[in-house]
């Protein structure tokens, strides 16, 4: 398509652009009924100024993630390394921002779109582990490991295995997209439910 007439655009801009209408493209059909022409229609450009700036799919679902993780694991970096915390503390810190960044948000729909489409298209899994998951989990353990050491966790051995405590935000993911308008999901009563599995009461430890 030839792209509309309008005001010269940076390439960053352009690229924001881009990125914005695929997240939406993604959003409405999946991955795999996506087509790069879909994106370009969206954008309002052509089909080959999106070549300009990504090389095809995987190329923009990596430039995607990364512009919508950012600020999530700028937020859960801070909180891994903040001093004076219990675990218990930066943990529900994890959680809360997880709930405001990413549940409470679009972002949600990126999650959703890997558990769908991942089976089947296992490179935007491994983009989204590479670029999200691994990073996420490195905050996780080191939390659990200064919680292990101060003696906090119930089982000391949860320390070596931090998917445990991501459990509750996949669960409230799946939970949201299948069931909630059937039954809605109280997220603050699972989170801290699952902390008082996890940590030892205050003054325990």
């Amino acid at each position: 398509m030839k792209e509309s007439k309008r005001k010269a655009v940076s390439p960053e801009q352009r690229k924001r652009e881009i990125l914005d209408a695929a997240f939406a493209v993604f959003t409405e059909r999946g991955f795999a009924a996506t087509r790069i022409e879909d994106i370009a229609a969206r954008a309002g450009i052509a089909k080959g100024t999106v070549y300009l700036h990504f090389a095809d799919k995987e190329a923009l679902f990596t430039g995607l993630v990364a512009g919508l993780a950012s600020p999530v694991l700028a937020e859960i970096g801070a909180v891994a390394i903040r001093d004076g915390l219990t675990g218990r503390q930066a943990v529900t810190l994890l959680y809360d921002t997880f709930v405001r960044l990413v549940l409470r948000t679009e972002r949600r729909h990126l999650i959703r779109l890997i558990i769908s489409e991942g089976p089947a298209f296992p490179a935007i899994a491994e983009i989204y582990h590479r670029d999200v998951i691994s990073v996420g989990l490195k905050a996780l353990q080191q939390v659990l490991s200064r919680a292990a050491e101060r003696g906090e966790l119930r089982a000391p051995a949860v320390a070596a295995v931090p998917q445990i405590v991501a459990s509750p935000l996949i669960l409230s993911i799946v939970w949201g997209s299948l069931f909630e308008r059937l039954e809605p999901l109280d997220t603050k009563k699972l989170f801290d439910a699952f902390l008082d599995t996890l940590f030892m009461p205050p003054g325990d430890a």
